[in-house]
């Protein structure tokens, strides 16, 4: 995908977004188009959908077919969500109510409803099962780690001894998961469903970086053969990239300045550029991410002048 320095797909989304929320829907809708075009027709699930529910409500079926047809074809960067949601919240969502007495929607909801009862009869469900509770233990203890952190601070001694068994969990979680993908290979969503698809990935991501090198191949494959998310392997490239002392590409990784207990953004290969590579791989905005993420407010030109040191302190040949 071509990256632009003048990368607007974001502010042209948050602009539809508010538009809808105003009821401006046709305005909203022709932002989306222009959003849409902007990323060569190729966009997110969630922006495809309110795409849809703008036009549907502007009165123009045409297009709110023209985007639901891409997300049930798949015509999208791919960012999976169970088609058995989608189908519960396309027969629901009051928005498409005047899509209803077309003779499109019944063709358009019966293929929702066919790849909704296709994945549920593919589910390998003894290899989901065992995946979730993988995915459960891997998650457990981690969601006690930002609460810890709120309520001790950053590198306390309640963090400290969190991590020992975090990283203890992590290496029988590996263990196992190791067994599994010897014995079945990277197992795809169709397979495993979506959200034990992503404990597949979180498993990885969380192992030793040896580790993690040994299954970057392996995930390149799978993201090729629809068993993996694109931003999933931009997770870890970056992951990857930080602790080989890199830099990183898609902005996901932070370093946290133990001493001052500060979180600052790991440097990135080009900062202009990151909103655009970000969204070709399907991920919000760097802003977006480290507000929700770790309560960072993102200034491009501090981080600039930031940069130059942080480069000195984290990457290797400096």
């Amino acid at each position: 995908m071509f990256f632009s320095q003048e990368f607007k797909y974001f502010d042209y989304i948050k602009e539809a977004e508010d538009l809808y929320h105003q009821k401006n829907f046709k305005e909203s809708a022709l932002k989306y188009d222009i959003a849409y075009e902007s990323m060569n027709q190729l966009i997110v699930q969630n922006d495809l959908y309110n795409a849809a529910c703008a036009w549907s409500l502007a009165g123009n079926s045409n297009k709110a077919f023209l985007y639901l047809d891409h997300i049930v074809d798949n015509r999208m960067i791919q960012t999976w969500n169970d088609p058995t949601e989608f189908y519960k919240l396309l027969i629901n969502d009051n928005d498409f109510r005047t899509l209803k007495s077309d003779k499109r929607w019944s063709v358009l909801v019966g293929k929702a409803y066919n790849k909704q009862q296709d994945y549920i009869k593919k589910i390998n469900n003894p290899l989901a099962d065992r995946i979730r509770l993988i995915g459960i233990k891997d998650q457990g203890l981690r969601l006690k780690l930002d609460s810890v952190r709120k309520k001790s601070g950053l590198n306390s001694v309640f963090e400290k001894e969190l991590m020992l068994k975090i990283k203890k969990q992590d290496s029988l979680n590996l263990f196992e998961l190791e067994d599994i993908i010897k014995n079945y290979g990277w197992l795809g969503p169709y397979e495993i469903g979506y959200k034990n698809n992503q404990y597949l990935f979180l498993v990885i991501q969380h192992a030793d970086l040896k580790t993690q090198k040994k299954y970057l191949p392996v995930l390149r494959e799978a993201v090729r053969n629809g068993k993996a998310l694109p931003k999933d392997l931009a997770y870890l490239e970056d992951r990857i990239n930080r602790r080989s002392g890199i830099p990183q590409i898609y902005g996901s990784q932070v370093y946290i300045d133990k001493i001052q207990k500060t979180y600052y953004l790991f440097p990135v290969q080009n900062v202009d550029l990151l909103d655009s590579k970000r969204a070709s791989v399907g991920l919000e905005p760097i802003s977006t991410y480290l507000k929700n993420s770790f309560n960072m407010d993102w200034n491009i030109a501090k981080y600039k002048e930031e940069m130059p040191l942080l480069e000195k302190e984290l990457l290797k040949g400096n």
